[in-house]
């Protein structure tokens, strides 16, 4: 056919001729809808795309609505199609490449193009893209198999693009299938924070995957990861580049297995890395990064498909017929135990595991974990998909682990420890020999008993509880006692026992004793001696303390008596008889202070009292009486005073005390030098911080000097030089031991230097708090009192010769004094009058001077209750002070007593009252 010439004059032909003949020839469907709902124009390939009986002349003009009710029934899904083809109307949007699928299997794309120029209308074109969607679809059930073989891998895998962001996770490494769509497309610090662990993994990561990426080769890594319910988990990772046919990076592979287990069971046996290899696809890539043997059989037991790992395998094995002829029958077992557990997983649809066995061809046994899971398949009979893991390591690791209870067993078989288990009900399950030899009963007949027969009656009502607290702590220990059967010896079980609970199995308690009666025995026994030295003890304190009042309340008398006969007119014989009296009646408080003392040490219960207080006066004012006796005697005295090397001298510590050591001291070194002799007596500062000072007091004699081999006794109570020192100088034996005993409680140390017949040389040394003079200087104030003239006191007091002397000291003051001979006495006159201080003694028939204390402060009137009271006591402990104190009273004064003191004391007693009144 030829075509008119250009030149040739032809008739003007419009675009609406031309449209009803390209249309006709036209593949694809075309229908054309005006604004008012009516069909301008449809083609053949319209009718035919959707199986219209009539052609396209006969729907031309036809209402769209009736058209489309036609084609509603040929849609498989009707109802659908109707609502979307509604919404085209009312929206006015394109709505291209809509899928619709009929009735008879065939599949439409319809595009929809609304129209406003030049008339409001609808245009839709139809195409049968039936072929096109079977092969999406067959596309799409590959895709299925292959990423169900994924997701069944019990390795965690994942595919990255070149910059790190996600393509691919399978099911293990992340179970939630919506998770997993989420972090597609995101990098590792996506997948980190969704697994809720620390930003370092996911650096390393980063790290690792930079590496791989830069180098094109593999990277291998051990990580460790938290776990929010449990111990941390091992995973072996693995990076696996894989590039295109140009050598250009494609894609990278990750994966990880699981080796917590393995980590666990062989105590850091590090995975071998796996090399990854560049494989042309993709899923056969994943498949064959695997270090796993991964397999799938059909129900006929052909292998569909292996992964290198298996062929491999195989490859080792060899055929069953080319073993030696012992090894083919233990070969064919193997198989037909594999193909029995197949046939179990297509029967049960189960997921199932087992240890697998295989035999290779040099007879050594290789040992595999296999997991098997059905692998379900479109339309067809299900596969069984195999991963199996070498286990032959950890194998022997069981068969040694066997072998070492084996060795424990023997080791509880023969130990002598006492080990048994028992439920949580206490019934026995096992017991060691040891157990069974100390009950006297056989081991067979020690099962199903209850642990509470052999302990003893009054021990059994708290086995319940015990068994409670196991139950609920998991733990216990002490000691139990029990009673072998037919024996009245008890045996007393030191035991340490623990709760076991093990999957699959009741719990139950592992006990391990030890028989521990023997040292038992010796506690008691110790107890028993212990008590009995108390009790010794108490009663020489109870001895020290009676004598020490039977001793001090006639002393009192005595040494008071003395001083007031001392105030009268006397002639020089009577002066003379007088010191006699009381030296000896001061020698013999000083005796009863020093075994007082030494009692004190020997119980622990000698305190020191903390006061502010100058040490260079204090040294001086303690050792000037001695000056006088020393020059009697015609001995030389150099004294070398603290204040020429320590300038601020205040401390605070116990004066008392102190004093006390140093006229023993000084007094020793009196007594044992002879005239025409030397002493020299000081004290020097050898240390001071911001808050301390350290001073040393020495005092260097020439005179008799110890012997070499008594230095080292004597330090000991009543320990002297010489057998008849006592008889030459006098003493006790008591003077160096409480020394030293006062020293070493102030912090310091009592030594002594000495050569017989040249002198000795006694030293110590000791560190005292800094104390502010302007503090020393208020609290010697404060001692000063208003004087006691005018002022009415009450005596309450048994002893008529100390009331007597009481009585001439006091008028001696100007005060006024009622007397009471007992207790109840007393009580009474301060119920019946006004008293500016009261003395109370202690030790008194009846209401002694605690209860009187008592009944005084509970008077109604709350004048006369709160009257000062002072102790006037023969006991000299201090504990026996804090009593009188804690009791009410306002101080105690001990017998024999001072008169400075006892006017002191009442001074500032009294001086304390009226500031507060």
């Amino acid at each position: 056919m030829s075509l008119p010439s250009p030149s040739a004059a032809l008739p003007p032909v419009s675009a609406e001729f031309w449209l009803p003949h390209v249309a006709a020839h036209l593949p694809d469907g075309i229908l054309l809808v005006d604004a008012a709902g009516c069909v301008q124009f449809l083609n053949e390939s319209y009718c035919r795309l959707w199986g219209l009986a009539e052609g396209a002349a006969y729907w031309t003009g036809q209402p769209a609505d009736r058209l489309r009710a036609v084609v509603q029934t040929m849609v498989a899904e009707s109802e659908a199609f109707r609502r979307r083809t509604e919404s085209w109307r009312a929206d006015g949007e394109p709505d291209p490449r809509y899928p619709v699928a009929l009735a008879d299997g065939r599949w439409l794309e319809l595009d929809f193009v609304p129209l406003q120029v030049p008339a409001a209308g609808l245009l839709v074109y139809v195409r049968d893209v039936t072929e096109r969607h079977r092969a999406e679809a067959k596309l799409a059930e590959q895709r299925r198999f292959y990423e169900s073989v994924l997701n069944e891998i019990p390795s965690q895998i994942a595919v990255f693009r070149p910059d790190g962001r996600y393509l691919f996770l399978n099911a293990q490494a992340v179970p939630d299938a919506g998770a997993r769509a989420a972090l597609l497309d995101q990098f590792v610090d996506a997948y980190v924070a969704h697994q809720g662990w620390q930003a370092d993994i996911a650096a390393a990561r980063r790290a690792h995957f930079r590496r791989a990426v830069a180098e094109l080769r593999p990277q291998s890594w051990q990580e460790t990861t938290p776990e929010n319910d449990g111990p941390p988990r091992h995973y072996l990772r693995h990076y696996q580049p894989v590039r295109d046919a140009a050598g250009a990076l494609q894609y990278v592979i990750g994966y990880g297995t699981d080796i917590t287990a393995r980590v666990a069971a062989e105590e850091a046996v590090q995975a071998s890395e796996a090399r990854l290899r560049e494989q042309q696809q993709f899923m056969q890539q994943l498949l064959d990064t695997t270090r796993s043997v991964v397999y799938v059989r059909d129900p006929d037991g052909d292998i569909l498909f292996a992964n290198p790992a298996m062929r491999e395998l195989q490859t080792q094995m060899g055929a069953t017929e080319e073993l030696p002829e012992p090894l083919q029958d233990q070969r064919l077992q193997e198989l037909a135990s594999y193909a029995a557990l197949d046939a179990r997983v297509l029967a049960t649809g189960q997921t199932l595991d087992a240890e697998d066995l295989l035999t290779m061809p040099d007879g050594s046994a290789r040992w595999f974990y296999t997991v098997k899971s059905p692998l379900p398949r479109c339309g067809a009979s299900p596969h069984v998909l195999g991963v199996s893991t070498d286990i032959t390591a950890l194998k022997q690791a069981q068969i040694t682990l066997m072998g070492s209870e084996k060795r424990y067993r023997d080791l509880m078989q023969y130990a002598q420890a006492l080990i048994c288990t028992y439920d949580l009900q206490g019934t026995v399950l096992s017991a060691n020999p040891a157990l069974s030899r100390l009950l006297d009963r056989p081991e067979t007949e020690l099962l199903g008993c209850s642990v509470s027969q052999f302990m003893l009656p009054e021990d059994q009502p708290h086995f319940d509880a015990y068994l409670a607290q196991m139950a609920r702590e998991g733990e216990a220990q002490g000691v139990l006692r029990v009673r072998p059967s037919g024996s009245a010896q008890v045996h007393h079980l030191l035991y340490h026992n623990f709760v076991m609970r093990e999957h699959g199995q009741a719990p139950y308690i592992i006990s391990h004793a030890h028989d521990i009666t023997n040292r038992v025995l010796a506690e008691q026994q110790m107890k028993q001696a212990k008590e009995a030295a108390e009790a010794a003890a108490q009663a020489r304190e109870n001895f020290l303390a009676n004598m020490s009042h039977e001793i001090r309340t006639p002393l009192n008398g005595v040494l008071g008596i003395a001083a007031q006969l001392g105030k009268t007119p006397l002639d020089a014989r009577q002066q003379e008889l007088l010191q006699v009296v009381q030296a000896s009646g001061r020698h013999l408080l000083g005796v009863l202070n020093d075994v007082l003392d030494m009692a004190k040490i020997s119980s622990g219960k000698l305190e020191l009292v903390s006061e502010s207080f100058d040490v260079c006066e204090m040294l001086y004012e303690a050792a000037r009486p001695l000056f006088a006796q020393a020059q009697e005697k015609g001995i030389e005295v150099e004294a070398i005073r603290l204040h020429e090397s320590c300038p601020n001298s205040w401390v605070v510590g116990d004066a008392h005390r102190l004093r006390q050591v140093i006229l023993n001291l000084f007094s020793n070194a009196i007594k044992f030098t002879p005239p025409g002799g030397r002493i020299t007596a000081g004290g020097y500062q050898v240390a001071e911080t911001a808050d301390t000072i350290t001073v040393e007091f020495r005092f260097s004699d020439t005179g008799v000097g110890i012997p070499a081999d008594k230095l080292a006794h004597i330090f000991d109570s009543f320990a002297q030089a010489q057998a008849d020192t006592a008889r030459r100088f006098g003493g006790t034996g008591l003077g160096l031991s409480i020394s030293r005993a006062l020293i070493e409680q102030m912090g310091g140390s009592l030594t002594v230097e000495s050569t017989e017949g040249k002198g000795s040389t006694f030293a110590f040394a000791i560190t005292l708090p800094r104390a502010a003079q302007a503090q020393a200087a208020v609290a010697a104030s404060a001692a000063v009192g208003v004087g006691l003239q005018g002022m009415r006191l009450l005596l309450v007091e048994d002893n008529e010769t100390n009331r007597l002397l009481a009585r001439m000291i006091l008028e001696d003051w100007g005060v006024e004094l009622d007397e009471a001979e007992d207790g109840e006495q007393g009580v009474a006159l301060a119920a019946a009058a006004d008293y500016d201080a009261i003395l109370m003694d202690i030790q008194m028939p009846g209401l002694n001077g605690l209860q009187a204390t008592a009944a005084i402060r509970a008077l109604p009137d709350q004048r006369r209750a709160s009257v000062p009271i002072v102790a006037l006591t023969a006991n000299a402990f201090e504990s026996d002070t804090q009593q009188y104190l804690a009791a009410g009273m306002q101080a105690c004064v001990a017998k024999p007593f001072d008169e400075n003191e006892l006017f002191q004391t009442l001074d500032r007693v009294l001086s304390i009252k009226r500031q507060t009144s």
